[in-house]
């Protein structure tokens, strides 16, 4: 394996994620060549080299062998649920079975692939919080966590058939960056209340942008492999979140919750979009460790969950009396 990254590839490059590792990469490495794929131009941060390309897209394969990377950076996945959940399923699977043929036949040196902590699953007897080694046992009814399983199998079985690439996968929490917006976000910034899901004060965990590109760096420099979660150490309550905006939560039946949401979907009301499945996550504990991260890399966060939390509320104008 070469000493450092010299031709990287990015998938997904116009996006928060992408945008802020092609910068952090030309930071790090400036003498190293970026290509970004992605199906929009990026706003920001382009890469050296910029293709518009669907992930499903044959051409996917065109551009891995024309550009040689070694090194290849999996962030092409749709994160805000779709209506049409077949085409979320081939953007994210499909999509990711397609980059991975062209990987096996470019052998590059190193793969990297955006997984989620979602992958857990979400389930009341889960430990908190959960290291790697925690077995995955997928949601199957919420889209983009189930997604995320199907993509670890396809990784695991990547990895055997290609030892000599360093694959390896992030799991991080909840993301949050200045600017930032995803459909958990208005959950704990719009309502004038917190609703506790079924009685249940579950907990929230956020991992700040920064912290998220400066690990996904530290592996690519360790060469390291396998699973990595991506949070903090710490992780709120939704009664602690409720005290931190000086706001109250009350108990809700699930039902309930899932019922109101459920109708809000169906009749494609604004702000709050997602399926009625994704209350398991609110519901349940699904925090993780950075075992990995802390144990084998020495990675330190910069930022706590409350500091990210705090961030999040601060640019929702929602700390009052700050």
């Amino acid at each position: 394996m070469s000493a450092s990254p010299q031709r990287i590839l990015i998938t997904g490059s116009s996006g928060y994620y992408g945008r802020s590792l092609v910068s952090a990469l030309k930071q790090r490495w400036p003498e190293s060549k970026i290509l970004g794929l992605d199906v929009v131009a990026p706003k920001s941060d382009r890469p050296d080299h910029f293709e518009q390309c669907d992930i499903t897209s044959p051409a996917v394969h065109t551009h891995v062998q024309s550009f040689r990377p070694d090194t290849i950076l999996h962030l092409a996945f749709v994160v805000n649920p779709m209506r049409d959940e077949a085409r979320m399923h081939q953007i994210n699977v499909d999509g990711t079975r397609n980059l991975l043929a062209a990987a096996s036949a470019a052998r590059p040196e190193r793969l990297m692939v955006a997984s989620s902590a979602t992958a857990y699953g979400a389930w009341p007897d889960n430990p908190i919080p959960l290291a790697e080694s925690q077995p995955l046992r997928a949601r199957g009814n919420f889209r983009y966590a189930d997604d995320k399983v199907k993509v670890e199998a396809l990784l695991s079985e990547f990895t055997a058939a290609n030892p000599q690439i360093a694959v390896s996968w992030t799991r991080p929490c909840i993301i949050y960056g200045p600017g930032m917006s995803n459909f958990m976000i208005p959950i704990f910034t719009v309502p004038p209340i917190l609703v506790l899901p079924g009685g249940t004060n579950s907990t929230i965990q956020l991992v700040h942008l920064d912290d998220v590109v400066r690990a996904t760096l530290a592996i690519l420099n360790a060469g390291a492999t396998g699973p990595f979660n991506v949070a903090p150490s710490d992780w709120m309550t939704i009664r602690e979140l409720a005290q931190l905006r000086k706001t109250v939560a009350i108990p809700a039946p699930f039902a309930v919750c899932q019922a109101v949401t459920k109708a809000w979907w169906g009749l494609r009301l604004p702000v709050f979009r997602f399926p009625s499945t994704l209350w398991n996550f609110i519901r349940y504990p699904w925090v993780v460790a950075p075992e990995r991260l802390s144990r084998e890399l020495d990675f330190e966060f910069q930022y706590s969950c409350r500091d990210v939390m705090t961030l999040m509320l601060q640019d929702a104008g929602k700390l009052r009396g700050k």
